[in-house]
């Protein structure tokens, strides 16, 4: 019984995303054929894989899509920023949806805590901070912090007893960390396109020790959640969302929309050993491709080391209070 329900899920999902697509194609096709042409149709392959990331793990789409245009395509980082939200609102909600179908123990207490203040923090950043922060100095940290968390990650993943499959009612200690860490994410998807679900994950991952799949999954929900409100407050209260958009936004769309439930799937069903492996692949080649193709300048050198050694010791700390938190109440993830 339980079997075909989860079927009958599985194909109730897959019916509604056929139908949206064509329903997509109806309305939009023309538009679709009209604005594929070189080098716009590169953003085709490129969401190929950036939904498959945004869905299977905890960068999002944004991790792919912002390097993509900014590196390759010589995009404004203004519309790279814009485009990774927009797109995101259409894919990581694709894969959000198909979550909620197929994963139950969720952890809402954490997700309806983080999220108000990271809808504060992606408004602030759209209407005050991001004309302030050079373009470059963001792609740069922005890498930074993604190799800084694997490397702690790596170190604490050894030991696979500290893994659970959920996590404590929240004490006032979790609460405050809970919503520093949104206010934080949401300045960041602000800036980025991407880093609230980063910021989630790591906080489940290095404090709660949650299992890195349903880590994973709840990080979707959290960056499709950011995403849809950062469109919208670009979409009518700033109006800030550029031309250039549309054209990418058409082609991509039913791409992603595709896409990130199969990376969804993907993260369900593989184990989390060879999940950190591709994650490790991905954090690879973001790190090589920043520094192939941004131009670093010598005399911020000194800038990056120290955001290096802060974002280190501010999640070796994050791991510490960990050791010390109760996780008695918790129940252990099988291991692999």
């Amino acid at each position: 019984m339980r079997l075909t329900s989860k079927l009958s899920q599985a194909a109730l999902f897959v019916l509604s995303l056929a139908l949206v697509l064509t329903c997509y194609f109806l309305f939009f096709g023309r538009f679709v054929a009209s604005a594929w042409q070189s080098p716009q149709w590169l953003i085709a392959p490129i969401m190929a894989l950036g939904s498959f990331v945004a869905g299977a793990t905890f960068l999002g789409g944004g991790a792919v899509a912002f390097p993509a245009l900014t590196k390759i395509l010589h995009a404004d980082p203004s519309v790279a920023k814009s485009f990774s939200l927009a797109i995101q609102s259409v894919g990581m909600t694709s894969a959000s949806l198909y979550i909620l179908l197929r994963v139950r123990n969720l952890p809402w207490n954490f997700i309806g805590i983080f999220l108000p203040p990271a809808f504060a923090g992606i408004a602030l950043s759209l209407a005050v901070i991001e004309p302030y922060i050079a373009a470059t100095d963001l792609r740069v940290m922005f890498t930074l912090f993604v190799l800084g968390f694997l490397a702690i990650y790596l170190w604490v993943y050894r030991d696979r007893k500290t893994h659970y499959v959920d996590i404590p009612p929240l004490s006032r200690l979790d609460v405050q960390l809970t919503l520093k860490a949104g206010f934080l994410g949401g300045v960041l998807a602000g800036l980025l396109g991407s880093g609230a679900d980063l910021i989630a994950f790591c906080l489940l991952a290095l404090y709660f020790r949650l299992d890195l799949k349903l880590a994973t999954q709840c990080s979707v929900i959290v960056m499709a959640s950011v995403s849809l409100v950062g469109v919208l407050l670009q979409g009518t209260v700033f109006q800030t969302l550029p031309a250039e958009l549309t054209p990418l936004w058409l082609i991509a769309a039913p791409v992603v929309l595709v896409g990130a439930p199969i990376g969804a799937e993907f993260c369900r069903r593989i184990k989390p050993r060879n999940l950190l492996l591709f994650v490790c692949s991905i954090v690879f080649a973001e790190v090589i491709s920043t520094l192939a193709l941004v131009p670093l300048e010598p005399t911020k050198w000194w800038r990056y080391f120290a955001f290096a050694l802060v974002i280190g010791l501010l999640l070796t700390t994050l791991h510490r209070i960990s050791n010390r938190k109760d996780h008695r109440s918790q129940h252990p993830a099988k291991p692999e």
